[in-house]
């Protein structure tokens, strides 16, 4: 174990069920003694940013999350299979999905109140300013198309707002605004992590990279030019960290697959053990014991 060295404040990216590896991150870099500054949390980032900072057993509480009420991934019945019955099969249960979308707020509005109730499980009632160290998390305002960073007030909405992946979950209504999943605006608030606490900023991207298979008509162009743009997107904005620890999942890991949760959380163990060199170096001076030893299980950066 080490002391930490020089202040530094990290940025939990989001990701969906992914973003249960910043949990896995969190834990290896407190069992070592490296424990931030300050915490900024985007999408399920925030979630874990903010009970980090308000709770002893925040690992416990992370883990034991109920999220039964939540979506998950979209069922295809061996939509995966060739032939004409599985593509119908596909169509059908995403034009579902859509059909919610159109006529509500998607198909996680019946678990609105599911993931409140367990944000205040989380968090009770607390203001998300009144942690042990300061916490800030991003939303994305859907009137303005504007990023809303909040640092203060009622930490279950904060979290919420930020959390509110659209088509899937209702945004936060607050005021004239309607604030939605931070990703949207962006994917690492690295400014705002500088403006929490001195010294260099580590950020956790959880994102995923996809085959981009075989494209053969326009709607399969568009989704690979969305994600295209999307991954730039995220390549900037974690590109203004001083190091970025990327989990990397051992399968194909969808947004809403909440039942990886154990999966997720040691890909970001494995993340901390994979570059502990890079964080030794880029907090103390000298190299500690933490780094005898250990897994190495590839580059994060």
């Amino acid at each position: 174990m080490m002391p930490t060295g020089r202040p530094f404040t990290l940025v939990l990216g989001g990701g969906g069920a992914r973003g249960f590896a910043h949990a896995g991150v969190l834990r290896a870099l407190e069992r070592e003694g490296l424990l931030p500054a300050g915490i900024v949390g985007v999408s399920m980032g925030a979630v874990v940013a903010a009970t980090y900072a308000h709770r002893d057993d925040w690992y416990r509480a992370v883990l034991s999350m109920e999220v039964s009420a939540f979506p998950g991934p979209v069922e295809t019945d061996g939509a995966d299979a060739s032939g004409l019955l599985p593509t119908a099969r596909k169509v059908i249960a995403h034009l579902r999905v859509l059909e919610k979308m159109v006529m509500g707020w998607g198909p996680g509005t019946g678990a609105r109140e599911a993931g409140l109730s367990e944000l205040r499980a989380l968090l009770r009632s607390e203001e998300l300013d009144g942690g042990r160290l300061p916490v800030a998390v991003s939303a994305t305002d859907l009137t303005s198309g504007r990023r809303v960073v909040m640092r203060s007030g009622t930490a279950v909405d904060a979290v919420y707002a930020s959390a509110a992946l659209a088509g899937v979950l209702p945004p936060l209504e607050a005021g004239d605004h309607l604030l939605a999943d931070g990703a949207y605006t962006d994917l690492a608030p690295v400014d705002v992590a500088r403006s929490l606490a001195a010294g260099p900023v580590i950020a956790v991207d959880p994102g995923q990279e996809s085959d981009a298979g075989e494209i053969h008509n326009g709607f399969q162009a568009i989704m690979r030019a969305m994600e295209i743009c999307h991954r730039q997107h995220a390549e900037l904005r974690f590109g203004e960290a001083d190091l970025v620890l990327r989990p990397r999942f051992r399968r194909r890991i969808d947004t809403l697959d909440f039942g990886a949760r154990r999966e997720c959380v040691a890909a970001g163990l494995r993340a901390v053990r994979a570059e502990k060199r890079a964080i030794c170096g880029l907090l103390t001076a000298t190299a500690p014991e933490w780094l005898e030893g250990g897994e190495e299980a590839g580059r994060g950066r």
